[in-house]
């Protein structure tokens, strides 16, 4: 099954959707029961044959791919979300402990071995703030050529064990921040 955030409690139903999605692993390479939080996006040049089709058809055009994106992965007919070019990339698992995983890269690591597509070149690990500092700048310097929009870097703590020292507040983790270019 897949299902948007919605409020954080309950989402829509996307699944007939999400099943079109190319970069969606409709078989896991282990044979497990797993719940796996991500980001459905649309590619740059997704979004351009889109707006190109959209303009042929006298159409009003998608305003950005984050809109697009969004927008198509709600369609009820699921052969428009097909059409549209979407991918999926994973990026949490809820409940790491119950696969004996520690850190957020070894999360990382397990969703790419059972077949999710990740951002897992894209991560680093720092060990100072003067780390943090250049990964976002070498990342800032790369966010042309990548074939995807970025608007930021997220930073996670990396041990779980400190991610569930540091908590939440009622809206959003301590352990991690969103930093926008």
């Amino acid at each position: 099954r897949a299902a948007t955030r919605g409020d954080g409690v309950i989402g829509e139903n996307i699944t007939h959707n999400v099943k079109t999605i190319k970069s969606v692993p409709l078989k896991l390479n282990k044979p497990i029961d797993i719940e796996v939080r991500g980001e459905i996006y649309m590619s740059k040049k997704s979004f351009e044959k889109c707006n190109e089709q959209k303009k042929k058809d006298n159409e009003p055009l998608f305003a950005n791919p984050r809109n697009a994106a969004a927008g198509s992965v709600r369609q009820l007919d699921s052969s428009i979300a097909a059409k549209r070019g979407l991918d999926f990339m994973a990026y949490f698992l809820p409940n790491p402990d119950k696969y004996g995983i520690k850190t957020q890269s070894e999360a990382l690591e397990f969703l790419k071995e059972l077949g999710f597509v990740t951002n897992y070149k894209l991560n680093g690990i720092a060990k100072n703030v003067k780390d943090i500092i250049n990964y976002i700048d070498d990342l800032s310097s790369k966010r042309n050529s990548l074939p995807y929009e970025i608007d930021g870097v997220v930073l996670k703590v990396n041990s779980l064990d400190d991610e569930a020292k540091l908590g939440t507040t009622q809206r959003v983790p301590r352990w991690g921040i969103a930093y926008k270019f």
